[in-house]
């Protein structure tokens, strides 16, 4: 049955992924984005547009309260926490004046925090990454909804990769850029993994199947460390792989690059039993070359 969705951060390297695949599956789907100039990439992909701003609720939060389900796909380095409170905030008056009944909530792998090489699932102890430390709260706050009537899903995707945005393709930027593939720390980390277009199927999945009140890791299941990862990426773009001595990635990138060098193991066997839903992107590595031939489709090469 066709829903009217409303998707935050509709022109991220996520939210596009999701709004995209909802619109082909007939949703009405509504996109917030803070810029004009994404309105006509949202169009293409059968997508509304809305101008607004996370932080300013008052400028989307009328289309929002007309929407039967909200995707929060947004993400933002800066400030992220506040402008997460202020979106929950939102979806809870349009909530409760409103028609939203459904909110499908991103989280992501790193709440996991480092496994001690163990494969876990969503019913272990979360030891979150300091970086995201704050995710864990605003899960309960999302999942307290229930008290407005709102069916609660809960993702915690991995690593994304696929398309040209995202870590993986900034290290496909830096291989084929500066013939350089940079691993952060002695690269035996492991990094959990999963293809955003197979994150988007797990959304429209939830839509249809989900109960509320749940957790779903997404993962490919790999459990590729970042050194094989690297490596990987360095033999397509025809660069060398190099480590970045753990001190050095946390004394310039501070919690960001302590997440990166955390390793984490994951199933994603919920998604699988409860959603029905099978990644056909398996493992990062084995298909290298095409992520490869996908990012360089979003930059092609300077012309001299």
């Amino acid at each position: 049955m066709s829903q009217r969705i409303f998707v935050t951060g509709a022109s991220g390297y996520l939210g596009s992924a999701v709004a995209a695949r909802l619109a082909r599956d007939g949703h009405e789907v509504f996109g917030l984005t803070r810029r004009q100039e994404n309105t006509a990439v949202l169009e293409r992909i059968g997508v509304k547009p809305v101008i607004g701003d996370l932080s300013k609720p008052a400028t989307f939060v009328g289309v929002l309260k007309n929407c039967d389900a909200i995707v929060h796909a947004a993400s933002d380095p800066t400030a992220w926490a506040e402008r997460d409170q202020r979106a929950l905030e939102a979806i809870r008056a349009a909530a409760r004046d409103g028609r939203v009944r459904r909110l499908l909530y991103t989280s992501g792998i790193w709440v996991h925090g480092g496994t001690a090489g163990q494969i876990v699932d969503e019913t272990a102890v979360l030891h979150p990454a300091e970086l995201v430390r704050w995710r864990v709260a605003h899960e309960e706050v999302a999942l307290d909804l229930a008290g407005d009537e709102v069916a609660v899903v809960v993702f915690r995707p991995g690593i994304l990769y696929g398309e040209s945005r995202g870590i993986l393709g900034g290290l496909f930027d830096e291989g084929r850029g500066k013939h350089t593939v940079t691993v952060p720390g002695d690269g035996t980390q492991h990094w959990e993994m999963v293809h955003r277009d197979d994150v988007a199927e797990a959304y429209r999945l939830a839509l249809e199947y989900a109960r509320g009140g749940e957790h779903y890791i997404l993962s490919d299941e790999a459990h590729l460390t970042a050194g094989e990862i690297g490596k990987a990426i360095a033999r397509v773009t025809g660069a060398s792989a190099k480590r970045w001595e753990a001190a050095a990635v946390v004394k310039e990138l501070g919690k960001y690059g302590e997440a990166l060098l955390l390793s984490t193991k994951a199933t994603a066997a919920r998604a699988r039993r409860e959603l029905g839903w099978v990644p056909r992107h398996t493992s990062f590595v084995g298909e290298v070359e095409g992520l490869y031939a996908e990012w360089q489709s979003g930059h092609p090469a300077k012309v001299s």
